[in-house]
């Protein structure tokens, strides 16, 4: 054997060991991700990013100020979850920021008298939104307001600390006068925070299809003043574009539910109205 092929194969073995070396660290980082459990977000800082042990990945490049899809939701224990999870044919990691894991931060704001809330709970059809929340991200740079109207549309705007207006052209016209003015109600304080919630979220794409989106949030947690509730359930999304109909969306489940061998269901949910009906009216009684 010439000293060539010995070098080439002494680099392959390497190239070999770097990958397996490198799979074992970031299997790791993905699996305490999964399941380290923390109170108000207090451990998260601690948490790395997710990587694709496979290479398979989709770089999520879009930032869209204005988000029309409808959102079907599951709740699901542990171990459907990590049944999922091992779906990497059909479940394609979707990286924001060189991650397809996150912790999301919001807080949900409304009037003194719950006006939003009840005009989403109750279905009142007032000319308000359904919601009102300010997110920010662990692994994400920047702070976003966000308004959902009934049906799926979401108006998204990056903001500062003072609730400032920032990338103000990007908005679109139709919605840039009631973001302006539920800020400026906020700086007022006639519009408050309500209560926060804290989760992780995994991301993917289903079967390399980008308008096919499918989000894994766990260990969601809701405080607000002394009043605090964990989840025991964790949620899946399919977010999906409206051209696609329910039988196909039911399609696409019943496929995951035939793989994994789950019993998996559509059904209405909301973490605003969960925190309305179970810590809410709980604490209440």
């Amino acid at each position: 054997m010439t000293k060539f092929k010995l070098l080439l194969y002494f680099l392959l073995i390497l190239i070999l060991l770097c990958i397996i070396v490198s799979n074992i660290f970031y299997f790791k980082q993905n699996k305490h991700f999964l399941n380290n459990k923390c109170t108000k977000g207090v451990c998260y800082k601690n948490f790395n990013k997710c990587y694709s042990l496979n290479g398979y990945v989709y770089k999520d490049t879009a930032n869209d100020k204005k988000i029309e899809r409808k959102t079907l939701k599951c709740l699901m224990d542990n171990e459907a979850k990590y049944k999922l999870l091992k779906l990497e044919n059909i479940l394609v990691p979707s990286l924001m920021n060189g991650t397809f894991c996150d912790i999301l931060y919001t807080t949900y704001y409304d009037y003194n008298d719950f006006t939003i809330l009840r005009n989403r709970i109750h279905n009142l059809n007032m000319p308000l939104t359904k919601c009102v929340r300010i997110r920010n991200y662990h692994f994400q740079p920047g702070k976003y307001f966000e308004i959902k109207y009934n049906g799926g549309t979401k108006i998204r705007a990056l903001i500062d600390d003072n609730f400032n207006l920032l990338e103000e052209d990007k908005i679109d016209n139709e919605y840039k006068e009631t973001v302006q003015s539920i800020l400026d109600k906020i700086k007022q304080k006639l519009i408050k925070p309500i209560f926060e919630n804290t989760y992780k979220r995994m991301s993917f794409i289903y079967k390399n299809n980008p308008e096919m989106r499918i989000t894994i949030d766990s260990n969601i947690e809701f405080f607000h003043n002394n009043i605090y509730n964990v989840m025991d359930k964790d949620v899946l999304e399919f977010k999906i574009p409206y051209s696609i109909s329910l039988d196909v969306a039911q399609q696409y489940l019943q496929e995951i539910n035939q793989l994994i061998g789950t019993k998996l269901k559509y059904e209405p949910f909301s973490k605003f109205e969960y925190y309305y009906y179970k810590v809410i009216m709980n604490q209440n009684k």
